[in-house]
C-alpha cells in the first residue's frame, strides 16, 4: 500500500536516511520550484553559486539522485537569500545513505579535509576579485566530495577542484595540469591567466591576541613567527608584482567571545598587519583599507563559542582602482565597543 510505504520510509529516513526510491515530488518537493524561480542577486559570487547549485541540482534530479538534488536546491535558495553558503563538510558525508552513497572514510575523507583547508582561504581571498573562479572552485569541491562518497572516482576526477594551492584528490587519477600554470611559474607573486592570485597570503593570530608573534614565541595554528614573516614578505612581493593602488586588509576572529568584542579584535589584527607591512617597506603610495569582519564569514564555519585557529586570520586583496568597492563587506560597528582597539584596554601598537 502506497500510504504504508511512505510512512515506513518516513520513519526509516529519520533513522538512517534510507528509501532512496521515493519519487522526486516526495523528496525534492517545492524546493526545486523555489530554486528555479529565484530572482537575480547583486553579488556576482553569490549569483554564480546560485546558478551553479541550481544546475548541479537539476543534473542530480534527472539522474534520480533526489536527496543530493534537494541539497543543492536548498543551497541555491540559501545563497540567494544572502546566507553564507560554504563548501560541504567531509563529516557530513560519512554516513552511507540511499542506494548509491557508500560514505566518505579513510584516505578519501582525509583528502577531502586537506583540500577544504587549503581551498577555503583561497575562495575567501578571491570571491570579490574573481567571483566566478572562486564560485567554480566551491561548486567543484561539493561535486567532488559527493562523487567520492559514492566511490565514483572517475566522476570525482572530472569535477574535482584543480586549484594549484589545493591538494589533489588522493584516490582519483591526477587531473591534467591546469592551463594557468605558466604565468604562476613565471611569477608566483602575480595572477594566473584566470585573474586569480597564484598564492594566498594568510597571517594567523594567537587566541585573543592581535600582535604578531615575536621570534621564539609559540606557533599559532601551525604558523610560527617565521611563517608570519614569510606571509608578510609574500604580500610585499605581490604588491611589487601587481602594483595595486590600494590593498584591502580583512581581519577576522573565531566565534568565541561576543560580536561587540570580536569586532575590535579583528580591527586591531588588521591594523597590526598594515603596520608590519609599512615597517617592511610598503610604499606610501599604496593606500590601505582596514576591514574589520569580526566573526562573520568564517573561513572554517563553526558553532558559537568555538576556538578555531583557521578563523583567527588576516587576508589581503589587491585593488588596481583606488576607488573600487571593498573586497569584503565589513561587520557593522557595534553600539558598545567591548574591545576598544587603540584605547588603554587594548593599546595600539600592542604591548607584546
Amino acid at each position: 500500500m502506497l500510504t504504508y510505504k511512505i510512512l515506513s520510509c518516513l520513519t526509516a529516513a529519520l533513522l538512517v536516511g534510507a528509501c532512496s526510491d521515493l519519487g522526486p515530488s516526495f523528496v525534492v518537493g517545492g524546493d526545486q520550484d523555489r530554486a528555479r524561480a529565484l530572482a537575480p542577486v547583486a553579488d556576482p559570487f553569490q549569483q554564480a553559486l546560485v546558478d551553479g547549485y541550481t544546475k548541479n541540482a537539476d543534473d542530480e534530479y534527472y539522474q534520480g539522485n533526489y536527496r543530493t538534488a534537494d541539497l543543492y536546491y536548498l543551497k541555491a535558495i540559501a545563497t540567494a537569500n544572502d546566507k553564507n553558503t560554504v563548501m560541504e563538510q567531509p563529516n557530513s558525508w560519512t554516513v552511507a545513505t540511499g542506494d548509491r552513497a557508500r560514505g566518505l572514510h579513510g584516505a578519501d575523507k582525509q583528502s577531502a579535509e586537506t583540500m577544504r583547508d587549503n581551498l577555503a582561504p583561497w575562495i575567501a581571498a578571491n570571491r570579490q576579485s574573481n567571483p566566478h573562479a572562486a564560485a567554480a572552485q566551491q561548486l567543484k569541491y561539493d561535486c567532488w566530495i559527493e562523487q567520492m562518497s559514492e566511490q565514483q572516482y572517475n566522476q570525482a576526477a572530472i569535477c574535482g577542484p584543480t586549484l594549484q594551492t589545493a591538494a589533489a584528490p588522493a584516490p582519483a587519477a591526477a587531473p591534467p595540469p591546469a592551463p594557468t600554470a605558466s604565468l604562476c611559474m613565471q611569477d608566483p607573486s602575480g595572477y594566473n591567466e584566470s585573474g586569480t592570485l597564484c598564492r594566498v597570503s594568510v597571517v594567523r593570530f594567537a587566541f585573543d591576541r592581535y600582535g604578531l608573534l615575536q621570534p621564539g614565541q609559540n606557533s599559532v595554528g601551525g604558523q610560527t613567527a617565521a611563517d608570519q614573516d614569510a606571509a608578510l614578505d609574500q604580500i610585499l612581493s605581490q604588491v611589487k608584482t601587481i602594483k595595486p593602488a590600494r590593498i584591502d586588509v580583512m581581519g577576522r576572529t573565531d566565534s568565541s567571545g561576543t560580536n561587540d568584542y570580536n569586532y575590535g579584535l579583528s580591527d586591531c589584527r588588521a591594523r597590526s598587519v598594515v603596520a608590519a607591512l609599512r615597517a617592511r617597506g610598503l610604499p606610501a603610495s599604496v593606500e590601505t583599507r582596514i576591514i574589520p569582519m569580526g566573526q562573520t564569514d568564517l573561513i572554517l564555519p563553526t558553532g558559537n563559542g568555538v576556538r578555531e585557529a583557521q578563523n583567527r586570520v588576516v587576508l589581503v586583496a589587491y585593488q588596481t582602482d583606488r576607488n573600487a568597492a571593498l573586497a569584503a563587506r565589513p561587520e557593522m560597528a557595534p553600539k558598545r565597543d567591548a574591545f576598544g582597539c587603540g584605547t588603554s584596554r587594548h593599546p595600539f601598537p600592542p604591548l607584546n
